[in-house]
């Protein structure tokens, strides 16, 4: 009698562990591990991050309390990557609230060496945060990870990304490339923007 108890007990259990856990991540807020090749995607709740900016200075995205523009880029030797950014200069007016932050796997001494690049062309300095994501955790987890790139000097660096979040870090917009020398124009980008208001 107490080996059918016993036995009754090991198959509850059996039974009831995947049932819970499942019920849990139903109602967990905590976003679900991804795929680094499986891009974030509109409606889910974008991965938070602390990255240092090219001056050195932290930022974390749950900090933001309002809407992000946040834009992947290969690297600073990639002349599409420094196109896209001297365009991004002008995307916001200086009385939005919305942020806009660029992230890469440089290192902060590439990123200041681009920025100057990018100023020389007498339509002003840089006038936002280009954040550092060397070890490309972050890209990971946005599910960014060019696989193309496995084994060589660059790997890590992202599919070039644009997203769009929400106050509370929902993804609202998203444009993921798989052609590196397409990017998301300004007004596309501020289309999508005009829509939060």
């Amino acid at each position: 009698m107490k080996l059918k108890i016993f036995l009754f007990l090991i198959l509850l259990i059996f039974f009831a562990l995947p049932v819970a856990a499942q019920e849990k991540m139903k109602n967990d807020k905590t976003p679900l591990a991804r795929s680094k090749t499986e891009p974030l995607k509109i409606g889910e709740t974008a991965p938070d991050f602390t990255l240092s900016d090219q001056n050195g200075k932290q930022t974390t995205l749950s900090k933001a309390k309002m809407p992000v523009v946040l834009v992947f880029y290969r690297g600073y030797w990639c002349p599409y990557c420094g196109r896209q950014l001297a365009e991004l200069r002008a995307l916001l007016k200086p009385d939005a609230k919305v942020l806009l932050y660029a992230v890469s796997v440089d290192p902060a001494e590439k990123t200041l060496g681009l920025m100057k690049k990018i100023a020389k062309d007498g339509k002003g300095e840089v006038n936002f945060p280009i954040l550092s994501d060397t070890n490309h955790q972050t890209i990971d987890s946005y599910g960014l990870f060019d696989s193309t790139y496995i084994g060589q000097d660059t790997e890590g660096i992202p599919h070039p990304a644009v997203y769009i979040l929400d106050k509370k870090r929902k993804v609202v917009w998203a444009k993921v490339e798989t052609d590196y020398k397409k990017r998301p124009t300004n007004e596309e980008i501020r289309m999508e923007l005009d829509k939060l208001k």
